[in-house]
């Protein structure tokens, strides 16, 4: 087995820290936005179930009929369509396990507020 000189080790390390520090322009972050957003949303203040997302493409949009599809686009905006297809469009603010911020895109302009939304009407509630 050859021995691994100082200089050696200094040069695997620098690599594996470039390789971690690139990670989230190979793509890795947006593959982390869609398991984030995965699951059952309720907005700021309500405790009725304003979005369902699955992990298939599908989705289920308060008060509507059938399912819908959702899709996260240029890795910062979600897109959901209803049954009937009717959409909206999101830029996603900030998006963590436990909640997401979103600013609504209407007709290319962004929304001057923005919608909080958390996985539990508890949670939702309590804001």
């Amino acid at each position: 087995m050859k021995n691994i000189t100082r200089r050696g080790f200094l040069q695997l390390t620098a690599a594996t820290a470039l390789v971690c520090a690139t990670a989230p322009l190979t793509g890795c972050g947006k593959k982390n936005i869609k398991k984030l957003v995965l699951g059952d949303w309720y907005m700021e203040g309500y405790s009725r179930l304003e979005y369902a997302i699955y992990d298939d493409g599908s989705c289920q949009v308060r008060s509507g009929y059938g399912l819908g599809k959702w899709s996260v686009v240029d890795d910062d905006k979600l897109r959901i369509s209803d049954f009937y297809g009717q959409t909206l469009i999101y830029k996603i603010e900030k998006i963590s396990k436990k909640s997401m911020t979103l600013r609504l895109i209407w007709d290319g302009k962004e929304s001057e507020t923005t919608d909080t939304f958390y996985h539990t009407a508890e949670e939702a509630e309590k804001h």
